[in-house]
């Protein structure tokens, strides 16, 4: 089984590990496939828990984006690609260039363990009430290219120290500074390191976070 990153292979188990818990800010896009959408009828949900010890598990509800680019790139294009699947979860370490996503991961307890995937805490499909309870809601409307900033528990991502995270409506989360690019993308467009989910040019309803939401 491959490892990720050079010397954390024991934060990547096939079964549950006892471990210690880790801090996590948790996002959450209600998006479109389109440049529209109705809030509270969104197509492509994601919820990305942003752990501070540098990895993420991104969470994919309904899911009907497709076509776009995905993966974990740099700012000049260095990365690894990714072909997301609705209703699906993956882990990998952000914390470097380049990495590894492990499907049907979970992230419990500071490691990686083949759980299985789990359907976003608050649905795979467009939430009911909005704001969530305890969440704090960032968008409520349609919008097109567009960007929220949020505030992140700190952590490393690419090897930098990242206390904010810029949530794209194209499917795309840059850190380093916001994008509203919707044209031409690519692993360097945006010119910023980026995870990229099926990005193109998509449009969201809704946005949350849930920051030091706790520990898994």
């Amino acid at each position: 089984m491959a490892t990720i990153g050079s010397g954390r292979a024991s934060l990547i188990r096939s079964k549950t590990a006892v471990g210690s818990a880790v801090n996590y800010t948790l996002v959450r896009y209600e998006g479109a496939t389109t440049i529209s959408g109705t809030p509270g009828s969104s197509n492509c949900i994601y919820e990305a828990y942003l752990f501070t010890d540098g990895f993420v598990e991104l969470r994919l509800g309904n899911w009907a984006n497709s076509g776009g680019l995905s993966g974990h790139y740099t700012a000049g294009g260095t990365g690894t690609s990714l072909s997301p699947s609705a209703n699906t979860t993956y882990v990998w370490d952000a914390s470097g260039t380049t990495t590894t996503f492990y499907s049907g991961y979970q992230y419990i307890n500071g490691v990686a363990t083949a759980e299985g995937s789990i359907a976003p805490s608050l649905g795979a499909s467009s939430a009911g009430s909005w704001p969530p309870t305890n969440w704090t809601s960032l968008q409520n409307a349609n919008a097109d290219d567009k960007f929220r900033s949020v505030t992140i528990a700190p952590t490393t991502f690419f090897g930098t120290s990242r206390t904010t995270a810029f949530i794209g409506s194209n499917a795309y989360i840059t850190f380093g500074a916001g994008s509203e690019e919707y044209g031409n993308l690519s692993t360097s467009n945006p010119p910023y390191d980026k995870f990229m989910f099926n990005a193109a040019d998509r449009s969201y309803q809704r946005v949350a976070y849930l920051t030091a939401g706790g520990s898994k």
